[in-house]
């Protein structure tokens, strides 16, 4: 009973505007890939919906069963379904027991991983341009769209088959279909250094199918607040040089961080309004009191889930490089390695069009607890 007042209720989700259907049940996906106009209750997703969320499906995927409409010129709900389409899974309120609690089995996973946070390349030089192999924990989200570049956002390598990203490069999204490892220069299939003058190192990425995505569950799309996401993908990456994940604060000492700390940040976004670098770029940021940001932004606006960091790079980031790991090397296990701190979640009009103004952050640490919780 309550499964068929969760379909009568979804048809009144789909009241909207049809998508294009190009003939014979055929249409265009979200996405832009062919897809079959078919009975939404037919339809793999929605099902997945429906099994998962009943009839409390969360409102980003209400307005995306709405535009998933199609006219088919007969009765009834239909929508342009693409089968195989994967749902990310977002706890609702009622279902999290407790997005404080630090989960004791996710934090053991965490703790196993005994070689995070160590470099490919054991130097990190000023600049731009990241040095092949400097940040081998970045990954990259690959989107199903039609694009020489279906790459959108950026994220982190933090278990042997988890990512942390930003929420919003997963909700009301293209699909995310894999996660690239080990890329450096977007329009190489290898890419190859040279090391003490004579030697040439040449490395591939590595492509995973995504299985499993989490997304915080009091994350609001078009908000700023708990912009946090975990991509689990298929199968186990294995470290190697140019593949290995960042330490995530975990450890009291990791904890410690003083007011104006330095961070870097990475990924393959646009460097201005024109410019699109095919090779990872990095910034140097410093974390501001929270008060800044309020300035700039609204008390609302801002909490402890943010990181408020100004940077006279801050304004290069603004385009491309969401979802990557704001990071530094810190004391972790008794040496020195790369630990993250945040998440670079902000859009172009909170990304800083200057040198004085801040930018927002996703703080990881302020949602740890959440991390733990989900890395089944």
């Amino acid at each position: 009973m309550g499964l068929l007042m969760a379909s009568l209720g979804l048809c009144l989700i789909l009241i909207g505007m049809p998508l294009l259907v190009l003939s014979q049940n055929r249409c265009l996906t979200l996405s832009g890939s062919t897809g079959q106009c078919i009975r939404a209750q037919e339809c793999p997703f929605v099902n997945q919906l429906l099994n998962v969320y009943g009839r409390s499906i969360p409102d980003y995927f209400r307005s995306q069963l709405r535009q998933m409409t199609c006219n088919s010129g007969r009765g009834g709900a239909y929508v342009c379904c693409q089968i195989n389409t994967l749902v990310p899974q977002v706890q609702t309120k009622t279902q999290s027991t407790d997005i404080n609690r630090i989960d004791q089995q996710g934090l053991r996973l965490l703790n196993s991983i005994t070689q995070c946070g160590n470099q490919g390349n054991p130097k990190v030089s000023g600049g731009r341009p990241a040095r092949q192999g400097s940040f081998p924990w970045m990954a990259l989200l690959k989107y199903d769209i039609d694009d020489p570049r279906p790459f959108r956002c950026s994220g982190s390598l933090i278990t042997e088959n988890h990512i942390l990203t930003a929420a919003h490069c997963i909700v009301q999204q293209p699909d995310v279909i894999a996660v690239r490892m080990g890329e450096h220069d977007l329009e190489t299939e290898r890419d190859c250094a040279v090391l003490g003058g004579t030697k040439v190192v040449c490395q591939e990425y590595e492509d995973y199918e995504v299985e499993d995505i989490r997304v915080h569950p009091n994350y609001v799309h078009g908000q700023i607040h708990y912009d946090i996401a975990v991509i689990k993908v298929k199968g186990i990456i294995r470290p190697k040089s140019h593949i290995k994940p960042i330490c995530l604060p975990i450890e009291e000492k990791s904890q410690d961080l003083s007011y104006n700390q330095d961070f870097y940040i990475a990924g393959w976004g646009r460097t201005d309004k024109t410019d699109e670098p095919s090779v990872l770029q990095k910034a140097i940021i410093q974390r501001k009191g929270l008060d800044e940001c309020r300035q700039f932004y609204g008390n609302d606006e801002v909490n402890d889930n943010h990181i408020c960091a100004t940077g006279s790079e801050l304004k290069h980031t603004c385009q491309g490089d969401s979802g990557g790991p704001v990071f530094i090397k810190h004391r972790f296990k008794n040496s020195f390695r790369f630990v993250q701190y945040g998440i670079v979640s902000f859009g172009e009009k909170r990304c800083g069009q200057n040198q004085n103004q801040p930018g927002l952050f996703a703080n990881v640490l302020d949602m740890l607890p959440w991390i733990t919780q989900n890395l089944q």
